[in-house]
């Protein structure tokens, strides 16, 4: 009973807090609201490994169920956290808006250009720039770090619709213009304002989530065994899609990366791998990937893989850029069998996981991801799988002459634990 947009964010483009960072490459929170009304007795922890923009946690508390979720990039992890914050005093923040229009507008001679990053420069103009970083400036200033955060988060709206050119999943569109550039200070008013106005209509303002900095691939020392009863996410997909374009502008904004070495460092190696710019090919070496833990865990498989590794490879030869998506799969499934793990340690016996994933299919090698990822689930304990196909995918890419035309789905994986 899902229909085709549950894999998009459509959805919650349209539904107040979750729109407060539009990230297009997310799953709709009518998913976790599906799944939730379906069970028999509320859940008493949602589990939530790769919590993005925060869809299934602000999602549960919407309907006042604890959750806890991973998130290994600190933007993300912010930006969570505003949105799961809805004990904010009308008036206060108010007040703090209007203090820091007026921050704004009494150091408007003041130069600070040394402050800029190289890659805002081209994407505002002169006095959107300088307004932006005034209101950076002001919000660092915030005690409270609770307001502090909200409004950063609305300051992040902002740098979307100030901008020149749409900043836009996976890339800046700078062939194209935005009629509607500017004026930072109105933007992020108008913005904070609505925000506000959002909390005001939440069924409740008590916190219920906890989002902790880290990478599910690991064990999670915060989260006890056996202490949630439900899983729901969307992992990463094997697709070679790296939202380093787009972050980077909130990023070096926000200073918390400079350039692209401290992207890779802080951000890529943190991440489970999905693109071929999360790893060295110089690293990889077959035979010693054939030794590793999970290969051994999964011997039925390995062979499978190997057969499309070597495909794989065979139909890269000759072709532009030359990616090394043999390599990028066989370190996807590692990874993932690393976060079924550490999925499997913190849900109960007898709960369930829901993961929407897609399929894919590297120069044309059909790779049945969420099937594979079935099989990795029950190599480290969980039992049946069942798998439901939500909608086929990849027809807009089928002008591109290099596109292979192999039949592609977005699922459901119901794993039962």
């Amino acid at each position: 009973m899902v229909d085709a947009y549950i894999g998009s964010s459509k959805d919650n483009m349209r539904s107040a807090v979750h729109n407060w960072y539009k990230f297009t490459a997310g799953f709709s929170y009518k998913f976790i609201d599906l799944v939730v009304d379906e069970l028999e007795a509320k859940p008493e922890c949602i589990y939530e490994p790769f919590a993005g923009c925060g869809t299934t946690l602000v999602a549960a508390q919407k309907k006042k169920i604890h959750s806890v979720g991973n998130e290994s990039q600190q933007l993300m992890c912010d930006i969570i956290n505003a949105k799961l914050n809805w004990d904010i005093d009308d008036k206060t923040c108010r007040d703090l808006i209007a203090y820091l229009n007026n921050f704004a507008e009494v150091n408007a001679k003041i130069d600070i250009s040394e402050e800029y990053n190289e890659l805002l420069c081209g994407l505002y103009d002169a006095e959107t720039l300088k307004n932006l970083y005034l209101l950076r400036d002001g919000i660092a200033g915030i005690e409270d770090v609770k307001y502090q955060l909200f409004l950063r988060l609305a300051l992040s709206q902002t740098l979307h619709k100030a901008a020149l050119h749409p900043i836009a999943v996976p890339y800046i569109v700078r062939s194209k213009t935005l009629v509607n550039s500017g004026d930072a200070l109105g933007k992020f008013t108008a913005i904070s304002y609505q925000m506000l106005n959002d909390l005001a209509t939440m069924p409740h303002h008590e916190r219920m989530a906890d989002v902790y900095k880290a990478d599910s691939r690991k064990k999670n020392q915060n989260i006890e065994a056996g202490s949630c009863d439900l899983c729901i996410t969307s992992p990463p997909y094997l697709n070679n899609l790296d939202y380093g374009e787009v972050s980077k502008v909130h990023t070096h904004f926000f200073e918390l990366t400079k350039d692209w070495h401290d992207i890779t460092e802080k951000v890529r190696h943190e991440l489970v791998t999905g693109a071929t710019t999360h790893y060295r090919d110089t690293e990889f070496h077959l035979e010693e990937f054939l030794e590793t833990e999970f290969a051994i865990a999964n011997k039925a498989l390995m062979p499978i893989l190997v057969k499309h590794y070597d495909a794989i490879a065979q139909s890269g030869k000759g072709r532009k850029g030359k990616k090394s998506f043999h390599i990028l799969m066989m370190h996807y499934f590692e990874d993932m069998y690393k976060v079924l793990i550490e999925m499997h340690r913190v849900l109960r016996k007898g709960s369930k996981a829901y993961l929407i994933l897609g399929d894919s299919a590297p120069y044309g090698i059909y790779i049945p991801t969420t099937q594979y990822l079935g099989e990795i689930a029950q190599s480290v304990g969980f039992g049946d799988y069942k798998i439901y196909k939500i909608r086929e995918r990849g027809h807009k890419w089928t002008t591109l002459s290099n596109r292979h035309n192999v039949e592609l789905s977005e699922n459901i994986l119901e794993l039962n634990r």
